[in-house]
Parts: C-alpha cells; structure tokens; sequence
C-alpha cells in the first residue's frame, strides 16, 4: 500500500471523526509509516503474482508472468480481458526495460494485471453455472455486447486494484482555446516550443514531430506548420436569423422606434415594420437558431431550456431600458442562408413600410425576390464567422519524480494508436514539479477524417494512455474521479482568477470559485457526491475486492481496497445521518431508526445496470438499457413502505433525466454520422445548453387516487419533489460544471 494511499485512508478517518481535512500531501512525507508499507505490499504483491502465474484461476487470458527471475510488464487489451505481453510503443525501453523496472512501480502494475486477468463478470459466471460448464454460445451481437461489456467492467475494476496498490491515476486533458487559424497554431507551436530558463529568458525546447524528428531550428518549425495547416478550414458563416413581434403600449416616434429597436439587437442587422402598435422585426443574431427553430415546431410547452422565453425577456428589457414599454415575441428561426434569404423575402413581401436599421426605406420592394438578395449581399459583411476546429491542444501529466522520457512515450504512443495519419508535435514542459507533455495534434487528418472527443472518446485516450505509460515502466491507471468521491477539477481560468483575487483586494472572484481551487488543492472529499452516490462506490470497491481475492492477491493493497470501500459507506451515512440513532438503527437506517430505499437489496442491481449505462454507445442500445433500469425501479418500488415513497420517486426522476440527457447526446451522435461526420464535437457546456428531445417517460406513475388523505399527502410530496428537481437542472444549466472545452479527468 502506498503512502498516499495510506494518507487518503488516514484523511478519510478524520472526516469520520469530525477533524478538519489535512492535504493528503503533508501524510505522503511520513517516511517511516510510507517505507514499511511499501515494502509490506510489494512483498504481498511479488508473491500473489506468482501464485496467480502458476496456475491460479486467471479467467480469460493471463496478463503478466514471471520468468527467469525478471517481470514482464503487463498490458491491457483495449478491446478485451487481458493479452499476453504485447509490444512496446515507440520510444518505449525495449528488452530489460520490464526486468529493470522499479520494484515499487511493477508491484502496481503486476497487481493490475493480476487482477484484471481474474476477472469474471456477474453475467459469464450465471451463464457459465447455468451450462454446467459448457455449452454453445448465444448469438453473436450480444455476446460481441456482453464482451465489451465484460471488458469495461474489468479494466474499471483492476484500475482501482491498481490505484489501491499504489498507482498513479491518469491524467488526460483537452485543452481550451484550440488553434483554428495558421496565426493560432503559430503562437502555440511558439509557446510548446519556448521555456524561461534560469535567467527567465525565453528559450527554445526540443519538439518532436510524429516522425520522432526534433524540430531544432526555426526554418524546420516553419516547414512543418506548413504541412500541419494544410488541412485547415475556413470558418464557418453564421446564418442564424430570427423574426420577432413587438406589441407596443402607446404611440411612439419613428426615430425612438429606431432606436430602441438598435440597443435592443445590438449591432447586428435588421429590417423593421410597424404597423399601428405592432412592429414585425428580422434580425441577424448569434443565438443558434436551429433548436429555436424545433422549439417553435415542437411548442415551447416542451422545451426544458426556455431558450425563447430567454431571448424574449431580454428583448423586452432592452427596450424598456430605452423608454419604450413593448412585449417581444419571436415567430421564426432559420439557420441555413437558402432558408434565410427565403424568409426575408417573404418578410419584405407580407409587410409595408419595411425599413432598415437606420430608419432608411427598403428601396425595390415591389420586386420582393431582388430587394432580399440585395439585403442579403449588403448584411454579409457584418455576419460573423464562428471558427472551425483546426487543431487540439492536448496535455499528459504524471506525478512528480516520473520518468520523463517514459511519459513522453506513453503520450507518442497513445497518438500513434488513437491519431494514426494525424500530424502531431510533442513537446515536454520541465518548469513544474509535476511531469507534463504538451501536444498539439490536427483535428482533420489528410484523409478528410476528423478528430472527435465526445465523452467516450475521453475515457478511451486515458485508458490507452494509462495504457502505454505501464508499458513504459510508469504505475498508472485510468481510474474515475468518482471511484474516490474527489472535488471537481479547476479550470485554467478558475485558477487565474484565484491567484489575482488573492495578490489585489479590489478583485472580486466568486465564493464558488474560491471553494472549488481550494478543495481540490488541498484534495478533499465530495461530500455531495459521496451521499449521492456512496453506495454504487462502495459497492464498485467490494466489488473491486472479491476479483481481488479471486485473483489470489493479499496483503496490503487488498486491505487498502476494502477499508476505502467501508470507509465511503460510513462517510455518506453520517453525513445523512443514517447512522445517528446508534444501535437501534441498522445498516442503511435513516434518522428515525427505518431502513432508507437505499439499503433495498435491489440496489446493487440497480447501480450496477447504472453503471453499465455507459457502455451503450447507439440509441437503441441506450433506450434497452433505460428500460432495464426502469424494471429495476419498478420492483423496488412495489416493495418500498409508503414513508420511502417520496424520495424514491424523486431518485428515480434524477436518475430519467441523467439517462434522457446520454439518450439525447447519442441521438445527435447518430445523427451526425448520418449526415457524413462532418459535424463539430458538442462541448459539455454546450451540449448541456442546448433543447433535449421531448421525453417520454418509460414509466407512467400511478395517478393519486382521492379515497384517502395519505395518498393525497404523497401526490403534493411528488409534485414538490418534481418542481425542486427541475430547479436544480435549471440551476445547473446556468452553472456549468467546466470551461468550455477543459475536459478534464
């Protein structure tokens, strides 16, 4: 066990015992404490591999082996259980590079191996029970799903078998501000390539190109940046348009109309008519009018973000901040210029007296068709372009004291698999305590094909690079953040707002800000997210244990895995204060002494189908899924107690509505790759933002029947619970949870 695991259990007793919360740090510096339980757990950990290697039941494939007195490092198969050996990725050490390795990072890796080979998943152990054994296989396209399946659940469960033996968690980022333009890709090629040194002087820094050639002179990054921007592509025009109605409350001149209307847009182009106390508008604007458009077809009745009734209230402000009392409404959206030019010709032919922005008539209305191409022309150069993603500013970080040429391999090695024909530059940033590689990758390849980075992407490059840097020597591997309940990473722009905001008084930075660097700086616990989703963590790391066990392994990495495990389920009941009452109130017991729905025995199913929501990666396979979730839910519910009925219903609302959000974001995911993937990735906050599908709930609730007063009491308790949870997803939408494109671990 590692002394920053020791320290992370130690910070979890505190929290139990009521202390405040060291930083995890100043318990990794106990020298004494750190030696003789490293030395404990690589003992423990040399001798369960060879137990496991010398004929312990490893499962589907073996993925480590001793022999001749050295260590094979092992590999994880991408798409499976386990492989045997494999070969390193370039630059990686070749031939002794495993029998050379630290014993204190191929413990780690060799229980990570172990442990992944001893994996069996719930599903293949019934089935195998079920055949006695044997038997032939079912059909080919759900095997092909239980196995990837099979293979999601064993790499997540022997990451954390690896992190409880002391690995390192891997650590991918995307990072903001993307260069789009040759100029962009210029000042970053120019800051990967520059580091201050001594005297705090620029200088310029080894760059390596996907050739593995050093780009050492100005003219080679010049001839480079050449090739690498030849796949860039002009940005994008906005054609967004909208068509609003003003109803005015009295008579206005035209010259105040004209002004009003000019703050209320801003400085995008519009025609106006106005007809007694109505004024018809048609305007350039930013918002993206393709879900207007949808909103308005579909009836906003059915939109959840209210992005119309937004646009309206801002319009209506603005108009009153100018003196003029007129309620906005907008009637159409168009986001195409064929449509575009279609509506404001049809805008010039419905109404008279149309004008422009400055007041002046609309020459040649009589020819509608003529009239709108020449507005069409004259307002192109005001639209603003909305910039392509040309390239991706990447980052791989490690701990401090790893070795820096393995991580630098690791990170070749994971663009080589997952950009193969992307041209790329690597370059590593020594200025840090922590190791750091920088890269900057194309978004397009030559080949026409794009880079993406949905959230699936994002777990798939940090496991590959978690991957590759344990081919490297490195102890690494891809663990989530909820797997140990940690705070929410802190932005670039986070942190610069912190550190000006504590060197100058005068600036003003959010309270939520503050506590979001500092908590993750001094690396506390979620305790939000812990009484959430405390009893799917605990049950991931008892998991985690029994395949532990399976797989022969012993000692101290085992014990740190199943006292995180515990520890987590006693965090999260006393923070609900399920374990208040004492004796009398059994495990999962709430305040007044009865068990809560959440030690229902059909829990464990349940987060386990949760937790396999991930997997599903089309529609069809997520709505499947959602249905068994839903089944799940309804069983649980027959056999709550009335006093659980309320908080299991609003449980089970926030659980639809994660659910519904994944659905949403696979069906534009579809629908992009129909239209020929040419679309741009959604970023998270974007994607969050925008109008979601209109939803069906698999399951009608029950309506409340009026014979007795409890059941009335429950309907009103639902329809809080409801009213609540859609305030906090509001809520949510206006705080996002990261910057733009921060994608972080």
């Amino acid at each position: 066990m590692s002394g920053r695991l020791a320290g992370y259990a130690a910070e979890i007793e505190r929290y139990l015992r009521g202390e405040s919360g060291a930083e995890r740090e100043d318990l990794d510096n106990d020298q004494s404490l750190t030696s003789a339980r490293r030395e404990a757990g690589e003992f423990q950990a040399m001798n369960s591999h060879e137990r496991a290697g010398g004929g312990g039941r490893l499962g589907q494939g073996q993925a480590g082996s001793m022999g001749g007195g050295g260590t094979s490092v092992p590999r994880s198969s991408p798409g499976g259980l386990g492989a045997a050996g494999g070969s390193m990725s370039s630059g990686a050490p070749q031939g002794t590079a495993a029998a050379s390795l630290p014993r204190a990072a191929s413990a780690p890796i060799m229980i990570y191996g172990a442990t992944l080979a001893g994996f069996r998943s719930e599903e293949e152990e019934e089935d195998w029970k079920r055949r006695g054994g044997g038997g032939r296989g079912t059909d080919r396209a759900s095997a092909t799903g239980r196995a990837a399946r099979a293979g999601y659940q064993a790499r997540a469960v022997a990451a954390r078998a690896g992190y409880a033996a002391g690995a390192q968690p891997a650590v991918f980022k995307v990072m903001p501000n993307p260069p789009s333009t040759k100029e962009a890709a210029a000042r970053l090629l120019n800051y990967i390539g520059k580091r201050d040194d001594e005297k705090g002087e620029k200088h310029d820094i080894e760059i390596f190109d996907e050739d593995g050639q050093v780009l050492a002179t100005g003219a080679a990054r010049k001839a480079f940046l050449e090739t690498f921007c030849e796949t860039f592509e002009p940005p994008l025009e906005n054609t967004n348009f909208i068509e609003a109605r003003f109803d005015l409350a009295g008579e206005v001149s035209d010259a105040a109309l004209s002004e009003a209307l000019n703050k209320a847009f801003g400085a995008k182009p519009f025609l106006y008519a106005q007809d007694g106390q109505t004024v018809q508008v048609y305007a350039h604007t930013d918002e993206r009018a393709g879900p207007l458009a949808k909103v308005l077809a579909g009836g906003r009745e059915n939109s959840r973000s209210k992005a119309l009734d937004k646009i309206e209230a801002r319009l209506s402000e603005a108009m009153g901040a100018a003196g003029l009392v007129a309620k906005a409404e907008v009637t159409a959206a168009v986001s195409r210029e064929p449509k575009a030019k279609y509506f404001l010709q049809k805008f010039i032919h419905t109404n008279s007296h149309v004008r422009h922005a400055n007041g002046e008539p609309v020459p040649g209305v009589k020819n509608s068709t003529k009239a709108a191409a020449a507005v069409y022309e004259q307002w192109r150069p005001q639209f603003s372009g909305r910039e392509r993603r040309n390239a991706y500013h990447l980052l791989f970080s490690a701990r401090a004291g790893t070795d820096a040429n393995a991580v630098m391999a690791a990170a070749r090695g994971v663009l080589e698999e997952r950009a193969p024909g992307y041209k790329f530059v690597l370059a590593h940033h020594n200025d840090t305590n922590h190791v750091h590689i920088h890269a900057m990758v194309q978004a397009r390849s030559a080949d026409g094909e794009r880079l993406k980075f949905y959230k699936p992407d994002l777990a798939a490059w940090r496991e590959t690079f978690a991957e590759k840097a344990r081919e490297n020597g490195i102890a690494m591997v891809a663990t989530r953040r909820m797997d140990h309940a940690m705070t929410r990473p802190f932005t670039k722009e986070h942190a610069g707002a912190y550190s000006r905001a504590q060197s100058d008084p005068r600036y003003q930075v959010s309270t939520r800000t503050i506590e979001r660097v500092e908590a993750k700086r001094q690396r506390r616990i979620d305790g939000q997210s812990l009484v959430v989703n405390g009893d799917a963590i605990a049950a991931a790391w008892q998991k985690t244990v029994t395949t532990m066990r399976t797989a022969g392994i012993v000692g101290q990495a085992l014990t740190a895995a199943e006292s995180i495990g515990n520890n987590f389920l006693r965090f999260r009941r006393d923070r609900t204060g399920e374990g208040q009452p004492g004796p009398a109130a059994g495990r999962g017991a709430d305040q007044s002494g009865q068990k809560s729905f959440l030690s229902h025995p059909g829990m464990r199913e349940l987060n386990a189908l949760i937790g396999d929501l991930n997997m599903a990666q089309t529609p069809l396979e997520m709505r499947r899924q959602m249905a068994r979730v839903n089944q799940a839910l309804d069983n649980m519910r027959e056999t709550l107690p009335p006093a659980h009925q309320g908080q299991f219903e609003q449980y089970r609302e926030e659980v639809n509505d994660k659910m519904h959000d994944r659905l949403a974001r696979l069906q534009f995911e579809r629908q992009q790759q129909r239209r020929g993937g040419g679309g741009e990735p959604i970023p998270e906050r974007e994607a969050r933002g925008r109008d979601l599908p209109t939803r069906a709930d698999p399951h009608q609730p029950e309506e409340p029947r009026t014979g007795t007063g409890q059941e009335k009491v429950r309907a009103k308790q639902k329809d809080a619970n409801k009213q609540k949870a859609q305030q906090a997803e509001e809520q949510d939408r206006k705080t996002q949870r990261s910057n733009d494109n921060d994608y972080e671990r």
